[in-house]
């Protein structure tokens, strides 16, 4: 009677638990009882109550979760970063960047028309403020990213400190004999769980406690104690978090190498990988457009470029003055002077040479050329206290072109790139890239100041058709030849190609962890109709039992009164 009614105890707990996430279903395993001295049986003795479970799929299981984890951050992500390509509140940077070189063209057609100029200004800022937009969402991709690798650390240290918690509850019970079935089923639902936040390796001790590593050995969880997880802040990009794990001595370890799946693995190759090889494309992107845009209009002239002086857009420390510059190349720059009358006076013709020149040789060869030196009264070179050009450094760095006597100047050409390397008569400021360019304020201004030929001459379009022309011009990519358009589609084509990459991923590994968990549910899943069978029978057994005492004691009775 006592083993029927055990074994209704434990088909009542079955039914009880058939949708309690990880239960294992149990089952009463009953053994004949030993017989007396005179072979006669004695009935059932009961051994225990068994877990039906299975080793080998529930580290299958556990194995995939892992995998699932990954790549389910991955193509959150990537399809996250695809709609930043695709459609940034309805307006695509593409779309920008069409408007932008169209506008160009239109000025070409009708070089002194002010609407097409403030067109142009209308159409270049609204492309500064989709690259700002574009890096601005990368941006706070790449932050929501490192908050999330904190978050999930918090859940691992979570989930590790329940496993630590229940392997002393599995040793106290089986140290008293007692089964622990129900903390092993909370303690591999834990389990599960944590890898897919993080690869583990696993195995139960002697002891009936779990153990968990990384892939290295180094643990997370050892018997009853856990050790804590933590997102440690990169030495050579300050704010992103790498992963780390203490050691029983509180030594913190750098592991984000060590793991290789699982959401926060996940989470931080997205950042540092994906996402940051499109933040760095877009910034290369943005800063290529400047810089070869200004390479154009720095030589040109606008129909209110007349000017007085002129400051750099940008400074430089001490050092870098003596370096050779940046994106020079061999050829020639010049500056056209004009008398206070509006008289073409002198033109001043500077030779560069690429790859050599620094900015204090360019001072000399631009004050050499206008003329501005002179010899003291010890025979030594000296600038002239008054001379109608000459170009200064401040003390800040910054270079500074000045006239004097009521002259003014414009710029005559470049095909050097030292006037759009110093910052002089500059179209686009991009000095961080997509995240700050933005529309020299001088244009914004004055839209006249559009340069679109290189010389004071009605109709001049010779500059905004080479600024046309150079939408087509290839300056990006691994070999340098694809188009801003073509280098553009590349990265939405390669995103959408990683998108769809990681839906398969996602699915096929979905697929694999669906039919790894419907064999354990096979095992270890609680059958109602197996269960309600139980109950019958059991609860046969358990009349038929007692039946059974009913007939003996009659019997006994029937010998008493004898």
């Amino acid at each position: 009677m006592s083993a029927a009614q055990l074994g209704q105890q434990t088909t009542g707990h079955n039914i009880a638990n058939v949708d309690t996430e990880g239960f294992s279903r149990q089952e009463t395993i009953q053994e004949t009882a030993s017989p007396n001295n005179g072979g006669r049986g004695l009935g059932v003795d009961i051994q225990g109550i068994r877990r039906n479970t299975d080793g080998f799929v529930k580290d299958k299981v556990v194995g995939e979760q892992t995998k699932v984890g990954s790549w389910g951050i991955r193509n959150q992500v990537l399809t996250e970063a695809e709609t930043v390509f695709t459609d940034l509140d309805g307006n695509r940077l593409r779309g920008a960047l069409d408007e932008f070189w169209d506008s160009w063209n239109n000025l070409a057609h009708e070089p002194e028309s002010v609407t097409m100029r403030k067109t142009l200004v209308s159409k270049a800022s609204a492309l500064s403020e989709r690259f700002n937009t574009f890096n601005a969402r990368l941006d706070q991709m790449h932050g929501d990213l490192n908050g999330r690798v904190q978050a999930k650390v918090l859940e691992v240290n979570q989930l590790t400190r329940q496993i630590a918690e229940l392997n002393k509850q599995v040793e106290q019970l089986e140290n008293q004999g007692r089964p622990a079935n129900d903390a092993r089923d909370r303690r591999e639902l834990m389990l599960t769980q944590l890898s897919n936040l993080v690869e583990v390796r696993y195995f139960e001790n002697e002891r009936g406690t779990m153990e968990v590593q990384v892939p290295n050995g180094q643990a997370l969880v050892h018997g009853r104690n856990f050790y804590d997880m933590t997102a440690i802040n990169n030495s050579e990009l300050a704010g992103d978090f790498r992963l780390g794990l203490k050691t029983p001595t509180g030594v913190e370890n750098d592991v984000t190498d060590i793991v290789k799946s699982g959401e926060i693995k996940e989470l931080i190759d997205q950042r540092d990988g994906n996402i940051q090889n499109y933040q760095d494309n877009i910034d290369l992107m943005a800063k290529e457009l400047a810089f070869r845009v200004n390479s154009v209009h720095s030589g040109g002239t606008g129909l209110n470029a007349l000017r007085y002086n002129e400051t750099s857009a940008y400074a430089l420390n001490p050092e870098a003055l003596k370096q050779p510059l940046p994106f020079l190349q061999n050829g020639f720059f010049e500056i056209k002077l004009y008398d206070k009358d509006g008289n073409a006076e002198q033109l001043v013709h500077v030779d560069v040479e690429g790859g050599k020149d620094t900015v204090e040789t360019l001072i000399e060869k631009i004050n050499r050329a206008a003329g501005a030196y002179e010899v003291d009264d010890q025979g030594k070179e000296k600038l002239k206290e008054k001379t109608p050009f000459k170009a200064t450094i401040g003390a800040d760095g910054a270079v500074t072109f000045q006239t004097d006597m009521g002259r003014q100047f414009h710029y005559n050409g470049d095909s050097s790139n030292a006037l759009a390397t110093l910052g002089f008569n500059t179209f686009f400021q991009a000095l961080g890239g997509a995240g700050d360019i933005r529309v020299n304020q001088e244009l914004l201004d004055d839209e006249m100041k559009i340069a679109a030929g290189y010389d004071l001459v009605p109709g001049d379009n010779r500059l905004a058709s080479a600024m046309g022309d150079l939408r087509m011009h290839g300056v990006l990519g691994e070999s340098g030849d694809l188009s801003f358009d073509e280098f553009y589609n590349s990265q939405v084509t390669d995103i959408g190609l990683k998108v769809q990459d990681s839906k398969k991923g996602m699915d096929n590994h979905g697929e694999m962890l669906s039919q790894y968990q419907a064999l354990s549910d096979g095992i270890s899943g609680v059958n109602l109709d197996e269960e309600m069978a139980n109950m019958v029978k059991y609860q046969r057994a358990y009349e038929s039992s007692a039946r059974y005492m009913s007939t003996v004691d009659d019997m006994t009775q029937t010998l008493i009164n004898m």
